[in-house]
C-alpha cells in the first residue's frame, strides 16, 4: 500500500509539471510600449541691463548704456581732472535663458592706451567690480535662470596722493571688467546663504567656499531654530534662536596666545536659555574654575586633572540635537582674571561664555573705567563680527545690539569676564546692552556660543 501510495504522488507532480508548461506557451505574447517625448527649445541669455550711474560721478562720454536687453559688452569715457574724481555704476547681469549659469571667470584688467597691452594700475587710481552689496565676485557663484545680481564698478583718482605719484603727463588708461559665464554645472555655488533655512553641513561648506556668502544673514541677524532637551529626558522641551556672530580670521587671530573666540565661524544663540550662577561666591579660578563653564558644557571637572571637562553630564551642551553637536569644532578660549589671581585663563570648550570685547567697542578714555581696566584679557581677542557691523559700544544708544530676552523680556546677562578689581564679580550685559558688574552667586541668564566646522 506504501508503495502505490508513493507511485501516485510522483505522476501527480508530473501531471502538473506539464499543465505549467502548457498554460506558458498558450499566454505568450509580444508586449510593445510606445512613448513620444517633446523637448522645449532650450535658450542661452545672459545679459547687462539696468545701469544705474552712482551720484557724484564725474560724467561720462559716452556713457555705459544697455537700452536692448541683449547687451553683453558695454564701453564708456571719463575723463578725471583732479584727485577725488570717480566713476561709478551699478547695472543687473540677467539671466533670462531657461538654463542656469554660473561664473565661469572674473577679470579687472587694466591695459595702455591701445586696449592691447597690459599694465600696471598707477597709484593714484582705484578700480574694483563686485557685487552691490560688495561681495566679491568669484568663480563658480550660480546665477539661476530667471534671476539678477546687480553688480557694482568704479574707478577712482584717490584722494589722498602722495606728490610724487601724481602723473607727470596726460595719461589714457583702458580698464576692462570681464565676466565669463557657463552652464551651471554640479560646482556651482551660491552668491548669498539664508542661514535662517539651510542646513549646517550646507553652511559649513559655503563658509569653506566664501565665507562672505554668509555676510547678509549675519548682518541682517537671521536666525536659525534649534530645539533644547534641558531636561534630557530625550524630549525637546525649549525653542531657541541661533545667529552668526563672526565669519572672519583676521591676521590677529593667529597670533600666539590669542583666543579663537571671535576667529572663524561663530555661532551665539541670538536671546538667553535659561539662568544659571557663574560661582559660588568668588572669581577666584576665573572662568576656567566656574561652575558656569561646567554647566554650558554639560560637564563636570575631572579628578587628577587640570579642571579638564568630560562633557557627560545634563546642561547646554548635551541639551542640543546631536546632528548639531556634531558640527561644534573645539576652541581655544583666553579670559581675564580678578584680583585673587595673576594670569589669564586658557581652556579649551564647545560652548563658552562671550567676554566683553567680544561684544562691546572700547569708547572709554578713562584709564580706571576702558574695557582694557576691567578685562585683562582685552587684547587677546576681538570685536565679533556682528556687534562691529552693529557698531556696538558701551554707552546708549551704541549698545542696544547687546540686548537679549528672556521669554520676550529684556534681561541681565553673563560674560565670562571676570572684573579686575572685585573678588566676587564679574562682567554682564544689562537689560538695556549696557556693560554692568554682577555678583558671582546671582542667577543671570545664559547664552552661550560656539564655533563649528
Amino acid at each position: 500500500m506504501k508503495r502505490n501510495k508513493k507511485k501516485n504522488i510522483k505522476l501527480l507532480s508530473l501531471v502538473l509539471l506539464l499543465l505549467i508548461g502548457i498554460g506558458f506557451a498558450v499566454l505568450a505574447a509580444n508586449l510593445k510600449i510606445n512613448g513620444t517625448v517633446n523637448i522645449d527649445s532650450a535658450s542661452w541669455d545672459v545679459h547687462f541691463e539696468n545701469v544705474s550711474i552712482t551720484e557724484g560721478s564725474v560724467e561720462a562720454n559716452p556713457a555705459p548704456t544697455s537700452d536692448d536687453t541683449t547687451t553683453t559688452e558695454m564701453t564708456y569715457t571719463v575723463n578725471f581732472t583732479k584727485p577725488g574724481d570717480f566713476f561709478e555704476f551699478t547695472v543687473d547681469i540677467a539671466n533670462d535663458g531657461s538654463l542656469d549659469a554660473m561664473v565661469e571667470n572674473v577679470a579687472n584688467q587694466i591695459y595702455e592706451a591701445d586696449g592691447e597691452t597690459l599694465k600696471t594700475l598707477p597709484d593714484y587710481l582705484t578700480s574694483s567690480l563686485t557685487y552691490s552689496d560688495g561681495l566679491p565676485i568669484l568663480p563658480n557663484q550660480l546665477l539661476a535662470h530667471n534671476t539678477s545680481e546687480k553688480i557694482k564698478v568704479r574707478v577712482e583718482y584717490k584722494k589722498e596722493i602722495d606728490k610724487e605719484d601724481l602723473p607727470s603727463s596726460a595719461d589714457t588708461i583702458v580698464f576692462k571688467f570681464i565676466g565669463d559665464y557657463k552652464q551651471a554645472d554640479k560646482n556651482a555655488t551660491p552668491v548669498r546663504v539664508d542661514f535662517s533655512t539651510t542646513s549646517w553641513d550646507d553652511i559649513i561648506t559655503a563658509y569653506s567656499n566664501n565665507p562672505l556668502s554668509l555676510k547678509k544673514s549675519m548682518e541682517d541677524g537671521a536666525t536659525k531654530e534649534v530645539q533644547l532637551d534641558l531636561d534630557n529626558d530625550g524630549t525637546p522641551d525649549k525653542t531657541s534662536l541661533l545667529r552668526i556672530a563672526n565669519l572672519s580670521t583676521p591676521t590677529e587671530c593667529s597670533t600666539e596666545g590669542f583666543s579663537q573666540s571671535a576667529c572663524g565661524l561663530v555661532i551665539e544663540f541670538a536671546d538667553t536659555i535659561t539662568s544659571h550662577r557663574m560661582t559660588p561666591s568668588t572669581s577666584a579660578g576665573g572662568w576656567e574654575n566656574s561652575d558656569m563653564r561646567a554647566y554650558v558644557n554639560s560637564g563636570k571637572y575631572l579628578e587628577g586633572t587640570e579642571n579638564e571637562i568630560d562633557y557627560s553630564t545634563s546642561g547646554i551642551y548635551n541639551a542640543l540635537p546631536q546632528e548639531l553637536r556634531n558640527k561644534i569644532i573645539d576652541t581655544k578660549v583666553v579670559s581675564g582674571h580678578g584680583p585673587n589671581d595673576s594670569k589669564n585663563f586658557t581652556t579649551t570648550d564647545k560652548l563658552y561664555l562671550l567676554s566683553i570685547s567680544e561684544i562691546w567697542e572700547e569708547q572709554d578714555d578713562d584709564p580706571t573705567t576702558g574695557l582694557d581696566y576691567i578685562d585683562t584679557a582685552y587684547n587677546q581677542t576681538r570685536q565679533l563680527d556682528y556687534y562691529k557691523s552693529k557698531g556696538t559700544k558701551t554707552s546708549w544708544p551704541e549698545c542696544q545690539a547687546a540686548i537679549k530676552q528672556y521669554n520676550g523680556e529684556n534681561v541681565q546677562w553673563w560674560t565670562r569676564s571676570a572684573e579686575l578689581s572685585w573678588n566676587a564679580v564679574f562682567m554682564g550685559a544689562n537689560y538695556s546692552g549696557q556693560l554692568v558688574e554682577a555678583y558671582t552667586y546671582r542667577t543671570d541668564f545664559v547664552s552661550p556660543a560656539f564655533r563649528i566646522g
